[in-house]
Order: structure tokens, then C-alpha cells, then sequence
């Protein structure tokens, strides 16, 4: 593509946002709250937006080309990995705390690939690595959707990347969140179809049809009871759930477009921070591993007015 649709990037970095605020602790409040809506705002949308978009820009009849995307995605996790158990290398030896055992446990949390803690691994776990899960999967989602892309009757063979890695981490977490990308496949390939069929220009030449997307996405919030890519929970309406997520989509990419053309400095703000979320990924990961956050949350609780064992609930419902 020669030149940047600027208001993909800002749907990006909405999404970006998203990750950071559903993940932040500002969020963890009691439920029934706005923060708990925004929590499921953002939980709704953000990670299936990203593989939907990643998809509507690649090009699967191509082949895939294992160089540029081992460097863009493996590359940077094992990057990214690396410096989280640096970090916490550091931080064990100035306060004199068990070296061998938490630069152990997140050296196996960084091997193993869990974007959160399951408790169905090939073994017991004390640590996941976090939102870098989400490179390992896309890798995986690409190279599958290669793959079906070259064999008779792709949308079959997407589904049944989809349901194989659906039902068997029901049974076992595999490591390298392969189960996360064989899932995530369905929404790349959704997304390489939405730029065949030039989705985006028909809602733009139709507007009518925002209005159907933005009532699943409604729906979808209002039934929502868990929806996250990393560990394959899509709730208790798994269907209602992805629809809700594509139809959020397609919205977001809408009000994208708006911000765009009519809303001056935010327009350039929002597409910077989406031209850039694998580096925005990867910070994030970084404070959100290695600052002491149950510390932090603890600190805040006579400012904030609750108890922080809520935080607790939100690190085991990540993306």
C-alpha cells in the first residue's frame, strides 16, 4: 500500500488505549460501575480489532514470508521477553530477594507464552507473560490463514482452525499461545475478507448499515460476561460475542473515519499511538510485569475508597 489510511491508525490506537485502560487500575472498582462499563467497552473490541485489521491488510495469496514476519513478531517478543526477566533480575538483586526463583519462574512464563495464568498447562505455572501473547498468536493466525488460503474450501478450513483450537484448551494450554492463534485465525481471515469486498466502502457509500454494528456491539456488551483472546473465553454466547466484536469493529473504524476528517490534534495523536502499538505493546507489557502493581494498588486504596482485591480478578481476566 503506498500510502497510510490514516483513520486505520486511529482505530488502532483506540484499541491501544483500550488495552492499557482495561488492564490499568484506575479500572478495578466495584462492579456496577462506570469504570466496570468501561472495562467491558474496551474488552468487547480491543484484541479482535487488531487481528481484524491485521488481516484486512495482508495479502494471503501471497507467499508467506517467514523473514519479515519471524523478525516483526517472534523477533520482538523474544526482545521484548528478554527484558521483562532482565528487569526483574534487577529488581530481585536490589532488594535481595529470590534470584534463581523469580528469574526462573519468568523465564518459563516468557518460554511458555500464556497471555494470562491457566490452570490447565502442560505444567504448574507461578507466572504468565502478558500481553506480548498477542505477537505469538498473530504469527501463528498469519501463517494459518496462509495456509487455508492454498487449500480447497478456505472458509472449512478456517473454521476448523478455529473449533481445534477452541475445544482443546478446553483440555490443555498449549505453550507459544498456538490454541490462541489457531482462534485468532478466524478473525484475520474475517478481515482479509472485509478488504475483498471493500466492507469499509459500503458502509461509507450505505451509512444506514452503522446502525445494525452498532446494535450487536450493544448487545453483545450487555450479555457480556467474558470475552478474551489470549485464553480462548468468549463467554457464556460465544457467537453473540465475536459478532459483537466485529460489529464493534466496524464501528470503531466509523467513528475512526469521523475523528479523521472533523476532530483537528486528536486525529494525529490517536493515528501516531496506532502506527505504533507493537512498541506501545511491548511498554506496556514491560510496566505491567515488572512495576509492583498490587504495591501501588494497595497505596491508593485510602484515595480511591475500595478494597484492592478486585485487582486480583482483573489480572486473571486479561485480553
Amino acid at each position: 500500500m503506498g500510502s497510510r489510511v490514516r483513520y486505520f491508525d486511529i482505530a488502532k490506537g483506540i484499541a491501544m488505549i483500550g488495552v492499557v485502560l482495561g488492564h490499568s487500575i484506575l479500572l478495578v472498582s466495584p462492579m456496577g460501575t462506570v469504570s466496570n462499563w468501561l472495562y467491558i467497552f474496551f474488552f468487547s473490541f480491543h484484541m479482535p480489532l487488531f487481528f481484524l485489521l491485521s488481516g484486512y491488510f495482508m495479502h494471503p495469496d501471497r507467499r508467506f514470508v517467514w523473514r519479515k514476519e519471524s523478525r516483526e513478531l517472534l523477533l520482538t517478543y523474544v526482545i521484548t521477553a528478554a527484558m521483562v526477566v532482565l528487569l526483574h533480575l534487577v529488581v530481585a538483586l536490589l532488594t535481595h530477594r529470590d534470584v534463581a526463583g523469580i528469574v526462573g519462574g519468568w523465564t518459563v512464563a516468557a518460554l511458555y507464552g500464556s497471555g494470562s495464568d491457566m490452570t490447565n498447562t502442560l505444567f504448574p505455572m507461578s507466572r504468565y507473560i502478558g500481553a506480548i501473547w498477542f505477537l505469538l498468536a498473530l504469527f501463528w493466525a498469519h501463517l494459518l490463514v496462509h495456509v487455508a488460503y492454498r487449500l480447497p474450501a478456505t472458509p472449512l478450513w478456517v473454521l476448523v482452525f478455529f473449533a481445534c483450537g477452541y475445544v482443546s484448551s478446553r483440555y490443555v494450554w498449549l505453550p507459544l499461545s498456538v490454541q490462541a492463534g489457531l482462534t485468532a485465525t478466524l478473525f484475520v481471515y474475517l478481515g482479509c475478507l472485509a478488504k475483498r469486498f471493500d466492507i469499509v466502502g459500503i458502509f461509507r457509500r450505505w451509512p444506514v448499515l452503522w446502525f445494525p454494528s452498532a446494535l450487536v456491539w450493544g448487545l453483545a456488551m450487555w450479555k457480556f460476561t467474558a470475552f478474551g483472546l489470549a485464553t480462548n473465553s468468549y463467554g457464556q454466547t460465544p457467537l453473540l460475542s465475536i459478532v459483537g466484536s466485529i460489529g464493534a469493529t466496524l464501528c470503531i473504524v466509523g467513528v475512526s473515519a469521523v475523528i479523521d476528517r472533523w476532530i483537528p490534534y486528536l486525529n494525529k495523536a490517536l493515528a501516531m499511538i496506532g502506527r505504533y502499538t507493537l512498541p506501545v505493546f511491548c511498554a506496556h507489557l514491560l510496566e505491567e510485569d515488572d512495576l509492583p502493581w498490587g504495591t501501588i494498588v494497595e497505596r491508593l486504596q485510602p484515595f480511591v475508597g475500595y478494597q484492592a482485591e478486585p485487582f486480583v480478578i482483573l489480572r486473571r481476566a486479561r485480553f
